[in-house]
C-alpha cells in the first residue's frame, strides 16, 4: 500500500497494517519488572505511574524472536537500523531540496490550487489554499502518517538494541573479573547462548540441563511446593516460554538458576561427580553465584514480579540446607517484605489475579511461612509471620495438574481425604501454625494459649486436620504418601512436646505432673520416627528436607528425663536413639558446635552421661553381689535378689512402627518398618495428672534439668533475647 504526494511515492510499512502485540511499558521497562501489558497495566496503577504502552507489529504464525541471536549479532542489527534510519531521513533531504522551487512559486502566487491528497484517498484539489507566507511543503505534512510512524518504530528498536548491548557489556565486565566462570561443562558459551534456560555464567548443556529439573521435580518440588510443576518442566526440559514471559525476560532466567541450584544442593557427591565432574562444594560454590547474580540482574529487592520472588525463595532454601549460620535466617526478612509488596499477604489483592496466578502466590506465601517458622526454631528465635497470616489463605488440596496457565474457573476440588500434591504441604502448615501458638505465646501471636486445655485443644486441632488430610493416603503404594505419614507423626508427638515443654522461658507456665516415664517415651518416640523417616531408603530423596527440621527441642526433652532416670532398664532402652540423634545433630545444628543451642546441649548431655554412669556402676555391683550368692549358696534355684531385672514391655504405638524391640536391643536404629499400615496418634494426656498441686516433687528434677537448659539458651552470648 503507497500515499502519493507530488512526485514522491511512499510505501506504508508492513508493520503498520499488521495486528498489533503489546510489549512491556516504558515505566516497567525501566525497573526491570512484569508488566502484565493492560492500558494502563496494573503495576503502574499501583504505583500511580504514568504508563507509556509499547506496540509493535505481530510476527506471523510460527516465527518468534530470538533473543540470544540478536544479543549475538547486536552490532550487525544495530548497523542495520542506523542505515534504515538514514536511508529514510536522505529520503526526506532529497525530496526538500528538489521540491524547493515549487514551495516558493506556491508561497509567492496565494491564489494557486494546491492538490491535497488526505491519508484515505481523498480529493480536494478544488479547495483553495489560504495565503500562509511560509506554509510547509505538502509532502512534509503529510507524510506524517506513515514516515514518522515508522521513525518512532525503528526508534524503538533501536533503543531496545542498545539497551541489551549495555547488558551484554555489564555481564562481560562481571565474567571478566570471575564470576560465573563454567566449570561444570565443556560446552562453549556461544553454543549454550543460543538456549533461552542456559545460565549466562555456568553453561549448561541441554542433557544436564534437564537432569538437574528431573532432579528438583523429585527432590524439591513434592516437599517444597512454590511452583507449578507442568509449567516448570515445559519451560526447562521442553524449552518452551514460561507462563506468559517473553523468551528473554530475566525473571524466568533466575528461576531457572535457582532451580538448578536447589537440584545440586540435594543430590550426593557421587552423582555430582557423574554428572559435573567436579566435588559438591564446588559446583555448588559456582550456582550459588550464578544464582545470587541472577537475583540481582532481576533487582530481587524491588521487584514485582512474583517469578523472581519465587527463585529468592528457593536460593534461600537451597542456602539453608547447606549452610547452619544465621544468613538465611537473615535473609528471610526480604523475602517477607518483597512478598508484602506484592499483596500476598493479603485475602483479596487491591488488582484483579487469576484463579492461577491466586493459587501461586498463596503457595508461595505459604512457603515462606514454613522457612520462617523453620528458621526461627532453629536458632530459638520468635517467627515474622503470625499464624493468622497464613490460615486466612492457604493453597488448594490440589494436583498440579488440576491447574494451569489461563484457566477461566474456579479452582477444582477434590473429596476430602484426597492425597495430592500438596498434602504434604498442607500438613506442615497446619502444623507451623499450632507450633506458632504454643512455642511463641510470650511474643508476637495474638491467639496464643498458655493454660494446659487451650495447649492441649491446639494439639487436638491439628491431629483432625492432619488426619483428615490423610485419610486417603496409601503409605504401601508410594513412598512419598509413607513419608508424609512418617512426618505427620514425628510433628503430632512433637507438639506435644511443645506443649508440656515450652520452648522459651516462662515464668507464668506451671507444667504438669507425669507419671512413669510417659514424657520420655513420647520423646524417644519423636526422636525414633524421625530417624526412620530419615534413613528408609525410600525417602532418601527428601533427606536433605528433614535435616531443615533439627530436633534438638525433643532431644533436650529426652536428655533431661534421662539426667534423673533410675532405671537402668529404661537408660539402656532409650540411650541408644538419643545418642545417636545427639552425634548427628551436632553436623546440622545451628551455627554447627559454636551456636546458642549447642553449647547448652553439651552440658545437658554431660549431665546425662554421667547419670548413666552411675546406673551402670550400680547394676554391675547388683549383678556381681547376686552371683555371689548363687555361688555360694549352690542350690538348686536362683534367689529372688539374683534374677534378672524384668525389662518393661515396649510402648505398642512403638511396636506398630514395625520397630523390634527385643530385651537388649533397644531402640538402636531399627530397620525400616515393612507394615505401611495407619499409625494412631501417640498421647501422652492419659499419664498426665491434673490433681497433684505438688510441683516439681524432691524425687524429680527432670523439669528443673531442662528449666536450666532453656535458661542457658537464652543467657548464650549469641540470643536474641539477651538483654544489650
Amino acid at each position: 500500500m503507497s500515499y502519493t504526494v507530488g512526485q514522491v511515492s511512499i510505501e506504508k510499512a508492513p508493520r503498520s497494517s499488521a495486528p498489533r502485540v503489546r510489549l512491556t511499558c516504558e515505566a516497567c521497562r525501566q525497573r526491570k519488572v512484569r508488566c502484565d501489558k493492560l492500558s494502563p497495566c496494573t503495576s503502574c496503577q499501583r504505583l500511580g505511574l504514568v504508563c507509556v504502552p509499547v506496540e509493535r507489529a505481530r510476527l506471523p504464525r510460527g516465527r518468534t524472536r530470538k533473543p540470544a541471536e540478536r544479543v549475538g549479532g547486536s552490532d550487525k542489527e544495530l548497523s542495520e537500523r542506523v542505515a534504515k534510519l538514514e536511508a529514510l531521513l536522505r529520503k526526506v533531504a532529497t525530496e526538500r531540496d528538489g521540491d524547493a522551487d515549487a514551495t516558493v512559486t506556491e508561497a509567492s502566487h496565494p491564489s494557486a490550487e494546491v492538490r491535497k491528497v488526505d491519508p484515505d484517498g481523498a480529493d480536494h484539489s478544488e479547495i483553495p489554499s489560504p495565503s500562509v507566507p511560509h506554509r510547509p511543503h505538502p509532502s512534509t505534512t503529510y507524510m506524517g502518517i506513515s514516515f514518522w510512524e515508522d521513525i518512532i518504530q525503528q526508534t524503538q528498536e533501536l533503543r531496545t538494541v542498545l539497551d541489551d548491548r549495555l547488558e551484554n557489556e555489564y555481564s562481560d565486565v562481571k565474567d571478566s573479573n570471575g564470576f560465573g566462570l563454567s566449570l561444570v561443562s565443556s560446552e562453549s558459551p556461544e553454543g549454550s547462548a543460543n538456549s533461552p534456560h542456559s545460565n549466562k555464567g555456568v553453561f549448561l548443556q541441554p542433557h544436564i540441563r534437564q537432569r538437574l529439573c528431573d532432579i528438583y521435580l523429585q527432590n524439591v518440588d513434592p516437599v517444597f511446593k512454590v511452583i507449578h510443576r507442568p509449567s516448570l518442566r515445559d519451560f526447562l526440559r521442553d524449552e518452551k516460554p514460561y507462563l506468559d514471559y517473553e523468551p528473554d525476560h530475566q525473571a524466568p532466567a533466575t528461576l531457572a538458576s535457582a532451580v538448578y541450584l536447589a537440584a545440586v544442593c540435594t543430590i550426593d557427591d557421587a552423582e555430582c561427580q557423574s554428572l559435573f565432574n567436579a566435588d559438591k562444594r564446588t559446583v555448588i560454590a559456582e550456582f550459588q553465584k550464578e544464582t545470587e547474580g541472577a537475583l540481582a540482574r532481576a533487582d530481587f529487592v524491588t521487584t514485582n514480579d512474583l517469578a523472581v520472588l519465587q527463585a529468592y525463595v528457593i536460593s534461600l532454601l537451597a542456602a539453608r540446607s547447606q549452610d547452619q549460620s544465621r544468613r538465611v535466617w537473615t535473609m528471610l526478612s526480604m523475602a517477607l517484605r518483597v512478598a508484602q509488596a506484592l499483596s500476598l499477604h493479603l485475602v483479596e489483592p487491591p488488582f484483579y489475579v487469576t484463579p492461577f496466578e491466586q493459587e501461586m502466590r498463596n503457595r508461595v506465601w505459604l512457603g515462606i511461612g514454613i522457612l520462617d517458622i523453620a528458621a526461627s526454631l532453629d536458632r530459638a528465635s520468635e517467627p515474622m509471620m503470625q499464624a493468622i497470616w497464613i490460615d486466612s489463605h492457604p493453597p488448594s488440596n490440589i494436583n498440579d495438574e488440576d491447574i494451569w496457565f489461563g484457566m477461566p474457573g474456579p479452582i477444582p476440588q477434590h473429596p476430602p481425604g484426597t492425597f495430592t500434591d500438596m498434602t504434604h504441604s498442607l500438613v506442615i502448615a497446619s502444623s507451623t501454625s499450632v507450633t506458632r501458638s504454643l512455642a511463641f505465646a510470650d511474643f508476637i501471636e495474638p491467639k496464643a494459649v498458655e493454660l494446659m486445655g487451650q495447649r492441649q485443644q491446639a494439639v487436638h486441632s491439628f491431629q483432625q486436620t492432619a488426619a483428615s488430610l490423610l485419610s486417603g493416603c496409601r503409605p504401601d503404594h508410594s513412598d512419598f504418601q509413607w513419608y508424609t505419614q512418617k512426618v505427620a507423626g514425628v510433628m503430632s508427638s512433637w507438639l506435644q512436646l511443645a506443649c508440656l515443654r515450652p520452648l522459651y522461658k516462662s515464668k507464668t507456665f506451671t507444667p504438669p505432673k507425669i507419671h512413669g516415664d510417659a514424657l520420655l517415651k513420647l520423646a524417644a518416640d519423636n526422636l525414633q520416627t524421625s530417624q526412620e523417616a530419615y534413613s528408609y531408603p525410600g525417602a532418601a530423596r527428601w533427606r536433605w528436607f528433614g535435616s531443615l527440621w533439627v530436633p534438638w527441642h525433643a532431644l533436650a526433652v529426652a536428655i533431661a528425663e534421662l539426667c534423673v532416670c533410675k532405671d537402668p532398664s529404661i537408660m539402656s532402652r532409650y540411650w541408644s536413639v538419643v545418642d545417636e540423634v545427639y552425634q548427628r545433630s551436632r553436623f546440622v545444628i545451628a551455627d554447627s558446635q559454636h551456636g546458642m543451642l549447642w553449647k547448652p546441649m553439651e552440658r545437658l548431655m554431660a549431665q546425662a552421661q554421667t547419670r548413666r554412669q552411675e546406673l551402670q556402676a550400680q547394676e554391675s555391683a547388683s549383678q556381681a553381689m547376686s552371683r555371689f550368692t548363687f555361688n555360694d549358696l549352690a542350690t538348686g534355684f536362683m534367689p529372688q535378689q539374683a534374677q534378672t531385672i524384668p525389662q518393661p514391655a515396649p510402648p505398642p504405638h512403638m511396636l506398630d512402627m514395625g520397630t523390634a524391640i527385643g530385651p537388649q536391643t533397644g531402640l538402636h536404629m531399627a530397620a525400616p518398618p515393612t507394615s505401611f499400615a495407619n499409625v494412631p496418634w501417640p498421647n501422652v494426656w492419659e499419664a498426665m495428672d491434673f490433681n497433684d498441686t505438688t510441683f516439681v516433687p524432691p524425687n524429680d528434677n527432670a523439669w528443673l534439668s531442662y528449666e536450666n537448659f532453656i535458661e542457658n539458651v537464652y543467657e548464650c552470648a549469641d540470643s536474641i533475647f539477651l538483654p544489650r
